[in-house]
C-alpha cells in the first residue's frame, strides 16, 4: 500500500507541476502576443491542455492502482 501511494504521490506532483506551467506560461505568452485571435488561440490550446492533463492523470492513476 505504500509503495502505491507513493507512486500516485509522484504522479500527481508531475501534474501539479504541469499546471503551474500552464498557469505561469499563459500570462507570459499572452504578453507575447497582443492579437485578438491569437486570444482565441491560446485559450482554445489551453482548454485542450486542461483535458489532456485530466485525461492523463486519470489513466495513471487507474494504471497504478492495478
Amino acid at each position: 500500500m505504500p509503495a502505491i501511494m507513493s507512486l500516485q504521490l509522484r504522479q500527481a506532483l508531475r501534474t501539479v507541476g504541469a499546471v503551474a506551467a500552464l498557469l505561469v506560461g499563459i500570462p507570459v505568452l499572452a504578453a507575447w502576443l497582443p492579437e485578438p485571435g491569437a486570444w482565441v488561440a491560446m485559450s482554445v490550446a489551453v482548454h485542450l491542455a486542461w483535458v489532456g492533463l485530466a485525461v492523463r492523470q486519470l489513466r495513471r492513476a487507474e494504471r497504478l492502482e492495478r
